[in-house]
C-alpha cells in the first residue's frame, strides 16, 4: 500500500493523475464491496445453521433475562415444558423460578452460584413440565453473557436435560441397596460362561456378614467362597452345583463353612438357575441357618436323647434296634440284648433326693459306655433301666450268649466298684436280663419285651445279677403287664371303687374310717390293692389312682355330713411318697375340698415313714400347706424303719399308727409289747393320738386299751366294707343285721 501511494504521489497532480487514481480507488471499492457481502452471507449462513443445530439438538437450549424472563427456547426445551411451538412457550412462562421449580429455593441456590461464578454445571433439580405440571428431574448448565465493551450482564443462556428415568433408576438402586443392606440374607447373581468360566455379577452386602468377604473381592475372585468350605461337605456342596447346571433344576443346598472371622456356621445356598444364550444364570440368595441348625439338633436330642444322660432315649434305641435286627436277619448272625435296672434305686431317691438319683443315673450311663465296644448301643429307655445292644454278632447261638454273659459281668463288676456322688460312696448294683437274637420273625419291642421279663427272674432270683431269657417264664410276666393295660382302662370303666374299714374310740364307738381302694376285675374278680397300687406307681398311673380315690372319698364324706348318725365322721386317706411329692398335690386337695364342699377337719391324711426319707425342709413345706387347710397327718405303720423317732417331734403330725405288724405279735413277744408300750407313752409324751390297726382279739384289745391307745382298727370290729354295708352299721339294730359280730357289740 505504501510503494502504491509513492507511485501516485510521483505521477503528479495533473488530470491524467487524477483520472488514474479515480479508476483505481473504484476499482478497489469494488472489490471490497464484493468481498464483504460474500462475507456477510456467509454469515449469514452461518447463523442460520447455527440456528437449525440449536433448534434440532436433543438437549433443551434458551436465552433468559436476568429477571427470569424466557427470551427464547429451542424445539427440545419446548417440548420439555409441554408446549407445541416457542411463541406459545414464551408467553406461558411468565416467571421461571416460580412456575418451574418444585423447590423454589432451588432458583435461588442456582442464581447465586451463576452470580459467584459466572456459569452453573450440571445443576440437578426437580421441575414442573410447566404446561401439565408433571413433576421431572432435569439437569441444567447455565453461563452469564457480557456486554464486551463495558462487562455489564445482559442475559444468561444455557442447555436442559430430562433426566426423570435416570434419577428414577437411581432412586430405585437406592432403595435396592438400602433393603439388601438389611436383608438377613446375601443376594446374588452368578454366571457360568459357555467356556466354563465362572463370574460374580452381583452380590450384596448380606453375603458379606455370612462369610466375611467383601463384595468387590468376591466379585474379583469368584472361587475365593470354596475356600471357607468345611471338607466334609465338600462334596455335597458340588454335586447340587452340577446337577442344577445340567438338568436346569434350582440349586439348594445347606452346608457348613468356617467365616473369615473362625464362626463355624451353616448356610443354605437357594437359587433360581437359568440357560441364556449358552451360560447358565443363578439368581437366588446365600443365608445364615446355624440357628435352624442348632434348634434341629436340640429338636432332635429331645426327640431322641435322654436329655440326663445324653444316651439315646427309646425311640432311637427302637430304631436302631429294628437295624441291628434287619442287619441280623440278612447276614443269619446272632446279637444279644441286655435290659439293665438298677436294684434299689427308688430308695436312694427317697433318702437322699432326686438330685442324687440323677446324679447316680449320669455316672451309670458314663461307667456303661466304657464297658462297651465304639459299635454296641447304649440306651436310656426310662427312670433307672437302661439297655445295651452287643454288636458283635457270632454264627453260633452259644457264641453270642457267652459274650453277652461276658458283657453283662462286666457291666455288674463295674458298677460295683462304687460311685461318688457329691463326697457320699455309694454302691450300685443292678439286676440284668438276657436275651439272644438272629433277628427272624422277630420286632424290637418284643426282644426287649424279653430282655425284660429276663430282668425280672434276675431281681427274684437276688438281685445284683443277671438272667438269661426263659420263655416258661413269660406266662406269669404277660399276666402282670396284661393287668398293668387292664388298670388304665379301669379308671374310665367304673371297675375301682372304695372299702371303708371303721375306727373306734375307747369306748367303742365308730369315729373315723379309713378308705382302701378295690378292683373289681371283669375277669380276676376282686384285686387286692397290693397287686395292683405297685403297678400304678412302677408304671406312671399313681397321680390317676391318687385322684380317683380322693374323689371318691371326698364325696363319701361329703354325704355322711348330710347324715345326723354319721356327721361326726372323720375320713382317712393313704397318701403315697410320689403323690405328696407332687406340686400338684395341695393344688388337687383344695380343689376337691371346694368341689365337695367337705369340712377339712374331718380329713386324715396317711403318710407312711418313707415321706421322711424324702428332703425334710420339702416335707416341712408340704406338711404345712396341708394342715393350713385344717387337715390331720397320720404317721402310718410307724416302728417299720428309717429316722421316725428323730423327726417325729419336728414333723406336725397329730397322730401315729402302729404296724398291725407289732399288734399281731403283742401276744407272744415280749419285746413287741414293750416297743408297743413304749410307741403308746412317746405319743402321749408328744401330745399324739395313737391308733392300732390289725385288731384281731379281745387279748389284743385289752392290752392296748390297757396303755392308752386312743383309736382301734381290725377284723375284730369290721373289715373294710363296700358303702352299702358301711352305712349299715349306722341304721338301727335289726334282727338279721349283718355287721360283724364285734362290731355288733361295740355298737350295742
Amino acid at each position: 500500500m505504501q510503494s502504491l501511494l509513492s507511485a501516485v504521489y510521483e505521477l503528479g497532480t495533473g488530470k491524467e493523475w487524477l483520472l488514474a487514481a479515480s479508476l483505481l480507488f473504484s476499482a478497489l471499492l469494488a472489490y471490497w464491496v464484493v468481498r464483504y457481502r460474500r462475507l456477510y452471507f456467509s454469515s449469514l449462513d452461518d447463523r442460520e445453521n447455527n440456528r437449525e443445530l440449536v433448534e434440532n439438538l436433543s438437549e433443551g437450549i434458551y436465552r433468559s433475562s436476568l429477571e427470569g424472563k424466557q427470551l427464547s427456547a429451542n424445539k427440545a426445551l419446548v417440548k420439555l415444558n409441554g408446549y407445541d411451538n416457542e411463541p406459545e412457550m414464551l408467553a406461558g412462562v411468565l416467571d421461571i423460578g416460580k412456575e418451574w421449580y418444585v423447590r423454589a429455593d432451588r432458583r435461588d441456590e442456582f442464581r447465586a452460584i451463576l452470580n459467584r461464578d459466572g456459569k452453573v454445571e450440571d445443576f440437578v433439580s426437580e421441575i414442573y413440565r410447566h404446561k401439565s405440571r408433571e413433576r421431572i428431574w432435569i439437569t441444567e448448565s447455565a453461563r452469564l453473557v457480557h456486554d464486551r465493551t463495558t462487562g455489564k450482564p445482559l442475559f444468561y443462556e444455557g442447555s436442559v436435560r430430562e433426566i426423570t428415568e435416570t434419577i428414577r433408576r437411581l432412586v430405585i438402586e437406592e432403595q435396592f441397596r438400602k433393603l439388601t443392606q438389611r436383608l438377613p440374607v446375601g443376594l446374588f447373581h452368578f454366571v457360568r460362561r459357555g467356556d466354563g468360566h465362572s463370574d460374580v455379577l452381583f452380590i450384596s452386602e448380606g453375603a458379606s456378614r455370612i462369610s466375611g468377604i467383601p463384595p468387590e473381592e468376591q466379585i474379583a475372585n469368584p472361587k475365593i467362597f470354596d475356600e471357607l468350605l468345611f471338607d466334609e461337605d465338600r462334596s455335597h456342596f458340588y454335586e447340587t452345583y452340577c446337577r442344577s447346571a445340567d438338568e436346569l433344576v434350582p440349586w439348594d443346598c445347606e452346608f457348613r463353612i468356617r467365616a473369615r472371622d473362625g464362626t463355624e456356621k451353616w448356610v443354605r445356598i437357594n437359587a433360581h438357575t437359568e440357560a441364556v444364550n449358552g451360560e447358565i444364570n443363578w439368581y437366588g440368595y446365600i443365608s445364615d441357618i446355624s440357628a435352624r441348625k442348632r434348634q434341629e439338633m436340640e429338636i432332635e436330642e429331645l426327640a431322641y436323647y435322654d436329655p440326663l444322660t445324653k444316651l439315646p432315649n427309646r425311640r432311637m434305641f427302637l430304631s436302631r434296634m429294628t437295624e441291628a435286627l434287619a442287619h441280623c436277619e440278612r447276614s443269619g448272625e446272632h446279637a444279644s440284648m441286655l435290659f439293665i435296672d438298677l436294684d434299689n434305686f427308688k430308695v436312694l431317691n427317697d433318702t437322699q433326693g432326686h438330685d442324687m438319683g440323677d446324679l447316680l443315673l449320669v455316672r451309670v450311663a458314663d461307667r456303661l459306655r466304657s464297658c462297651v465296644e465304639t459299635k454296641d448301643i447304649v440306651a436310656r429307655i426310662g427312670g433307672d433301666e437302661f439297655v445295651v445292644v452287643v454288636d458283635q454278632t457270632e454264627s453260633e447261638t452259644a457264641l453270642a450268649t457267652l459274650k453277652a454273659i461276658t458283657a453283662g459281668n462286666r457291666i455288674l463288676a463295674e458298677l460295683n466298684q462304687g460311685f461318688d456322688l457329691g463326697g457320699q460312696h455309694h454302691v450300685a448294683t443292678a439286676s440284668i436280663g438276657v436275651v439272644v437274637f438272629n433277628g427272624v420273625s422277630q420286632r424290637a419291642d418284643e426282644i426287649m419285651k424279653r430282655a425284660d421279663l429276663a430282668m425280672y427272674q434276675a431281681k427274684a432270683a437276688g438281685r445284683n445279677g443277671l438272667a438269661l431269657f426263659d420263655a416258661a417264664n413269660m406266662d406269669r410276666q404277660s399276666e402282670r403287664f396284661e393287668l398293668l393295660s387292664d388298670l388304665r382302662n379301669a379308671f374310665t370303666r367304673d371297675q375301682l371303687d372304695l372299702h371303708f374299714q371303721p375306727l373306734v374310740d375307747f369306748t367303742g364307738r365308730v369315729v373315723a374310717a379309713e378308705a382302701l381302694v378295690r378292683w373289681n376285675h371283669p375277669k380276676h374278680g376282686q384285686v387286692r390293692p397290693d397287686q395292683f397300687v405297685a403297678l400304678a406307681e412302677q408304671y406312671g398311673l399313681n397321680d390317676d389312682l391318687t385322684r380317683f380315690v380322693f374323689d371318691a372319698g371326698f364325696r363319701a364324706l361329703a354325704d355322711w355330713s348330710t347324715r345326723p348318725a354319721m356327721s361326726h365322721l372323720r375320713l382317712s386317706l393313704n397318701v403315697s411318697v410320689q403323690s405328696f411329692s407332687s406340686d400338684d398335690f395341695s393344688p388337687m386337695v383344695r380343689r376337691l375340698v371346694a368341689k365337695h364342699g367337705i369340712d377339712p377337719r374331718m380329713l386324715t391324711f396317711e403318710l407312711t415313714e418313707h415321706v421322711m426319707a424324702k428332703d425334710h425342709q420339702h416335707v416341712r413345706w408340704r406338711m404345712a400347706e396341708i394342715k393350713e387347710l385344717g387337715i390331720r397327718l397320720s404317721l402310718d405303720d410307724f416302728g417299720t424303719g428309717y429316722s421316725s423317732l428323730a423327726y417325729l417331734k419336728q414333723l406336725p403330725f397329730d397322730e401315729v399308727k402302729i404296724d398291725g405288724g407289732f399288734v399281731a405279735d403283742i401276744e407272744h413277744t415280749e419285746s413287741d409289747r414293750a416297743l408297743v408300750k413304749t410307741i403308746l407313752a412317746m405319743a402321749r409324751t408328744l401330745g399324739l393320738k395313737s391308733v392300732a390297726e390289725h385288731v384281731e382279739n379281745v387279748r389284743q384289745e385289752a392290752f392296748l386299751r390297757a396303755f392308752g391307745c386312743d383309736y382301734l382298727q381290725g377284723h375284730l370290729y369290721s373289715r373294710a366294707l363296700p358303702m352299702p354295708e358301711f352305712e349299715q352299721l349306722f341304721l338301727p339294730a335289726t334282727t338279721g343285721d349283718q355287721a360283724a359280730p364285734g362290731m355288733q357289740r361295740q355298737l350295742a
